[in-house]
Parts: structure tokens; sequence; C-alpha cells
């Protein structure tokens, strides 16, 4: 990037700068860039050093020692880490100790998110740990789940049995800005990874709106506090989770008790990913990267929505991967039709009484739907997409723009003069105001 480049603002796009000037008058008041980037290129060797030199643990060969059954829970698709590198890594050490591949079985930790195909598998893990390795897809739908813990208010939380059976339970995740846990990783793996529906949904409704849940929250959050102490009456013995940069590269990764391994993480991501800003904003144009699926590219509006204004604009530049559901689109319609300019007291009145905004939609779709829409009842926002139909955008309740120059447009009756942010990745920055 050259010296001139570095002085004007851009947003990540396609992966990639997407550089613009913006409207004479704006005031822009902080650039959320993506910083240098030094990404781990050796990730086996990163693996091994943290196992063998854990938070709060004994090392990994040392804990699997005289285990029968292994479990490894491994994240989905949804972020960019090298999970697979990282696996191998994990099976690597295992079967130094003695663990032999018909031990151990490793569960891709989907929560309420769809299962990944065949060829996802192969090209993430690859046909050697295939080959020698049980790999299931969770389904939280399962019959077989089994009674593993409770949430606060004695509701039952039932995990996967390969899971509960394990002698030695391992969790392969991300450590990342998160709207309700506060970061991503730890006991998330388990719970909601490898638990039932049920129990997942009335853990997100009960405690999304509560006060200290937010993005970059732990202390107080009772939503994380909730995802820990179910982790930890499960079972979960030891975390490897990777720390990711504003790049969505793997920075570095800590290892070790699942509290005290994913506290240090959390610590470490904080301090790569905080961004100062000095004053809530008239604008804040953000982007969904590095999420391009289906609800997830909603994430970054959490972190837009704490550095601006009350009636204020947000300005989303979103990439899709696919077509967003019907019943997602439709749900939103529904939504605006039935509560109009009350839409958090529908979202409330909807998650207090345990209704599903989206019926028969997986949690994340419903998330996704309460959080954009409490939001849209505090902001104006405008999209901006190639992948999403204007519509689309329309149904959703958004106002569209085909490009920026176009937002920027529709943002001006705020004034020629606003106080503007930027974040070119929010979807992996944390808001320090």
């Amino acid at each position: 990037m050259t010296t001139d480049e570095m002085s004007r603002p851009f947003i990540m796009h396609r992966g990639q700068p997407l550089f613009f000037t913006p409207p004479h008058g704006w005031h822009i008041r902080t650039f959320a860039g993506v910083g240098d980037s030094s990404p781990v290129t050796d990730v086996e060797a990163a693996v091994e050093a943290s196992v063998n030199a854990p938070v709060g643990s004994p090392p990994l060969n040392t804990l699997v020692k005289g285990a029968g059954r292994v479990a490894v829970l491994v994240e989905d698709l949804t972020r960019a880490s090298p999970k697979g590198r990282i696996l191998k890594a994990v099976l690597r050490v295992l079967t130094q100790a003695g663990v032999t591949p018909e031990q151990v079985k490793v569960v891709i930790a989907l929560g309420t998110h769809r299962g990944l195909t065949q060829k996802e598998l192969e090209a993430t893990f690859g046909n050697e740990v295939l080959s020698q390795y049980e790999v299931i897809n969770h389904d939280c739908h399962a019959p077989d789940l089994v009674p593993a813990g409770h949430l606060g208010s004695g509701r039952v939380v039932r995990i996967h049995p390969a899971v509960y059976e394990a002698d030695v339970k391992i969790g392969i995740g991300s450590i990342f800005p998160h709207p309700m846990n506060g970061f991503g990783g730890g006991g998330k793996i388990l719970f909601p990874g490898v638990s039932d529906f049920d129990s997942i949904l009335a853990h997100h409704f009960e405690y999304t709106f509560l006060p200290g849940t937010g993005l970059g929250k732990t202390q107080g959050n009772p939503f994380y506090q909730s995802v820990r102490d179910v982790a930890t009456s499960a079972g979960l013995d030891f975390i490897v989770n990777s720390i990711l940069d504003r790049r969505d590269q793997l920075f570095s990764v800590v290892a070790g008790d699942p509290v005290q391994a994913h506290a240090f993480g959390m610590e470490r991501s904080r301090a790569l990913i905080s961004e100062h800003f000095p004053l809530k904003a008239d604008i804040t144009l953000t982007t969904s990267f590095p999420y391009t699926e289906g609800p997830q590219i909603v994430k970054s509006l959490a972190p837009a929505a704490m550095v601006t204004r009350e009636g204020g604009c947000i300005i989303l530049s979103a990439e899709c991967e696919g077509i967003l559901p019907g019943p997602f689109i439709q749900s939103f319609e529904r939504f605006h039709a039935a509560y109009g300019q009350n839409l958090m007291q529908g979202v409330l009145d909807h998650f207090s009484s345990g209704r599903l905004i989206m019926e028969g939609g997986a949690v994340d779709y419903n998330m996704a739907l309460g959080m954009t829409l409490a939001l849209m009842d505090r902001f104006k926002m405008i999209l901006v997409s190639e992948d999403i139909p204007e519509a689309t955008a329309d149904k959703m309740g958004f106002l569209y723009a085909r490009d920026l120059d176009q937002a920027f447009a529709l943002s001006s009756p705020l004034g020629s003069q606003p106080d503007v942010h930027i974040m070119a990745a929010g979807g992996v920055i944390l808001p320090v105001m």
C-alpha cells in the first residue's frame, strides 16, 4: 500500500481495500483500519507450542494419558481460522501420547448452523483425517442428545453423546468479538456448539437483552457466564483457540483450561482489535467483513451501533454468499408490518415470551432478525451490496444503495458536516468509547 493510499479511507471489499473519497464536509473522527498484519505462518508449530505450555492446565499430552475416549470439538466454517491444520496438529499430539484414531471422535460444533457437506469436510480437514478418524456433524435436533447441565432457569442442556461419553473433551475454536458473549471461543464450543436446540434458544432469548450482555463484555455478562458455567459443568477439559487479527488471519494460538486460557486469549484479542472512538458519530460506515454467509453478515451492526448517536445513520457495506432464504426475508417483512415504529418492543415481546420471529428457523437466523430489527428502531440503516437485490433490502427494512456514493447521498439529510466513523472491517473491531 502506497503512502498516498494509506492516507485515504477504505473499506474491505472482496478481501481487498476499496478506497473512496468521502463527501465534502464530512468530519472523519475515527478511521478504524485493518492495521499491519503478521499472521502465523507455521500453524502446526504454533499449536504444538501452545498445547505443550498451556494456560491453567497440564500439557495436552499429559492430560490425555490413560484416556479411553477423546472428543475433539471443532468450530464450523463461519470463521476463517485454519481449523484443519489446527486439528491435524492436535491429532498428532494425541497420537504421540498413545491415543489411537479409534479412541477419538471429531465433532463439528455447529450449534444450530447447517452441517458441513462432504466436499467442505474434505476441503477443510483433508482425506487423510477423514479416512482415519470418525468426523461427525452435530445435530441440535437429534433425539439421542444427553443431559449434561442446566441453565440458570433450571432448563436441562443436552449435548452430543460422543462428547458426553468422552473421558477428555477438547475444543478447537476462535477468539473474536461477539455481540452477546463478549468474545467467541472458550466454552462456546460446547454450549451452544454441541448442544440441543431448545436450550440454545432458551438461553439466547433469556440473556440477549439483559444488562451487561454485549460486545467485548465478560465481567457481569450473564450471557457469557451462563455459557462458561454450562461448559464447565459438562466437563470441557481443554481448549485450543485461534486469536484472529483485523484481517481475519491467525495472529496467535492460546491453549489450556477453558476458562483461564480463554480469559488470557480475550485480553490478547482485546489489545489487538480495540479502537478508540472519541464520540458518537452522526454517521458510521461499516462492513460485513469478514462475514459473508447468511445471517452472519449483520453482526457488524453491533459495533457500529455502539459508536453512533441515537437517530444517526449506519451504512453497512455487505457481501453475501448465496441467497438469503425466503422465510428469513419474509420474517422481516411481517415484523415491520406488525410493529411499524415499535420494532424494539416487538423484539422484546418475542424474546421474553420465547416466540420465534422466524418460525422453524435456526437460532442464528432469529438472533440476526432480533438484533437487526432492534437497531432499526434506533438508527437510519442503509445497505450497500452487490449481492443482495434492492427488493430484498426493502423487505428487510433497509434503505438500499447500489454503491457508496449513493449511500452517502441517502445519508445527507443528517447534515452537511456530519461527524463520521469508518470501520474498514466491521466484524473484527472492538470499539472503546
